[in-house]
């Protein structure tokens, strides 16, 4: 029987906690590293079909490990599941570094992170629907739960929540959010370039179409490159806006 990540914990060497911002590793500082190795590849080779293909930014507790220590448990992370740490979360920096292909081929990236409300992933599990795939040109996906997408959303292909919808991948049809009137829904894409969105009663069309409210571009200096990562559309006074999804963001719109 498959145990859910919210319940892997072994001999409390090790424990997985899920937050909004990603993950957050509580390592205990007794047994040898070569020990937290092992039981990380354990913990997460257990969670692998549950986590999927996701980027998320890893929060290490409870250890002080070593730059080239760090190295090893995101080698490790990444090569037993299909995750890509994208970034670093470290509480204590006063500064920010955005996660680009170049900077990964160095070093993991680091990002402050506010008071982080720790949940558990099962109860994500209970509050949205995960599908795995791409949905194609008449494929439509609709849930009361908000919707995690492992996949593309091709065009001519419709999504339907009556939270959230994350998209692992590209959304190049149809989504509408907040479908019984919630404006705090968001809609995220790692490539937002839908034909149409939705968020409760705004609509927005592509910013390339030719009729109708197009979706507007607020871009936030992250830092050198603004266009890398991740893409969010939300209601801003009125209008649905889309900008770079990360921790800058998650701080100001859910005030983490």
């Amino acid at each position: 029987m498959k145990k859910r990540l919210g319940d892997l914990k072994l001999e409390q060497t090790v424990t997985i906690k899920g937050t909004k911002s990603g993950i957050i590793l509580v390592l205990d500082p007794g047994p040898s590293f070569d020990c937290i190795l092992k039981s990380i590849a354990e913990k997460f080779g257990e969670a692998a079909t549950f986590l999927g293909k996701n980027n998320m930014g890893l929060l290490i507790r409870g250890r002080k490990l070593s730059d080239s220590e760090t190295k090893e448990v995101v080698k490790v992370i990444e090569e037993i599941s299909d995750l890509t740490i994208t970034c670093i979360i470290d509480e204590e920096s006063d500064y920010e570094r955005v996660f680009t292909d170049k900077q990964r081929d160095n070093e993991p990236a680091v990002a402050p992170v506010a008071d982080m409300g720790e949940i558990s992933l099962s109860d994500i599990q209970d509050n949205a629907i995960v599908y795995r795939g791409n949905l194609r040109s008449g494929q439509d996906i609709s849930s009361e739960k908000s919707i995690i997408i492992l996949g593309d959303v091709k065009p001519g292909a419709n999504v339907t929540s009556y939270g959230s919808i994350f998209i692992l991948g590209e959304l190049r049809g149809n989504a509408f959010a907040g479908a019984m009137g919630d404006k705090r829904s968001v809609i995220m894409a790692l490539e937002l370039d839908p034909i149409q969105i939705r968020i409760a009663e705004t609509i927005a069309i592509s910013p390339d179409a030719e009729k109708g409210n197009k979706i507007k571009i607020k871009r936030k200096k992250l830092l050198k490159d603004t266009n890398s990562g991740p893409e969010v559309a939300y209601i801003e006074n009125g209008h649905i806006v889309k900008t770079n999804y990360g921790s800058t963001f998650l701080r100001q719109f859910y005030k983490i």
